[in-house]
């Protein structure tokens, strides 16, 4: 796929270098890295080269939290080729969040990505939400602050488990459309293809879940 020369209308940082100061890219990866290059030329030369890690470590980076958390949902909803019913529950929660923002919203979406045993593309975007803001500790508890790396890091995670989720065959397809739906959220759009099947929230996305006794 071709990488637009013109700057992403959702991301502000005018350098790649701004936003790779905060990633764990390969060597490989740094080698693209000019002073002046810019965040679209840099994505440009990570998925021609076919570094989907760095490329999708990349653009988590680079995105607001908010658009970054729905890229991993677009993916996860049109790329996973099955998905449980915690897989759901995930996506549509982390989606409701990103619809809008709560903190009973983020607490919940950690209670899903623990019901999920914090395993697998839709846990990782849930985490994410978790790890977007606000405390990491149970209500009532002292704060603890969230690294701003961990939202970001879910996102990349998340991204990358669908991709690589189906047929070996066919990842460089997956990772192409995966490109292609982040590339549309950076400039403000919903991410969505042409076939895609737009993600439908449903009334239990907004309920926060209860955590079944063990």
């Amino acid at each position: 796929m071709k990488i637009q020369a013109e700057p992403f209308r959702k991301i502000g940082a005018a350098s790649a270098a701004e936003i790779a100061a905060r990633i764990d890219l390969s060597a490989e990866a740094r080698a693209f890295l000019l002073p002046t290059l810019s965040p679209q030329g840099f994505l440009a030369l990570l998925v021609e080269a076919q570094m989907m890690g760095d490329a999708i470590r990349f653009l988590a980076f680079a995105l607001p939290a908010r658009e970054a958390i729905w890229w991993a949902c677009a993916v996860a909803h049109t790329t996973l080729p099955e998905q449980t019913e915690l897989d759901r529950a995930c996506i549509e929660h982390s989606a409701s969040w990103v619809y809008g923002a709560s903190e009973q919203m983020r607490r919940a979406c950690f209670v899903r990505a623990e019901q999920a045993k914090f395993e697998g593309a839709a846990a990782y975007a849930a985490l994410a939400v978790f790890w977007s803001g606000g405390s990491l500790a149970p209500e009532g508890m002292p704060d603890v602050v969230a690294d701003p790396k961990l939202c970001p890091i879910g996102v990349g995670a998340s991204v990358l488990l669908s991709i690589t989720s189906g047929d070996p065959l066919g990842l460089a397809l997956r990772f192409e459309q995966a490109m292609e739906r982040g590339v549309i959220i950076a400039n403000g759009g919903n991410g969505w293809l042409k076939d895609d099947r737009p993600l439908k929230l449903t009334n239990q996305a907004f309920v926060t879940p209860v955590i079944e006794a063990h």
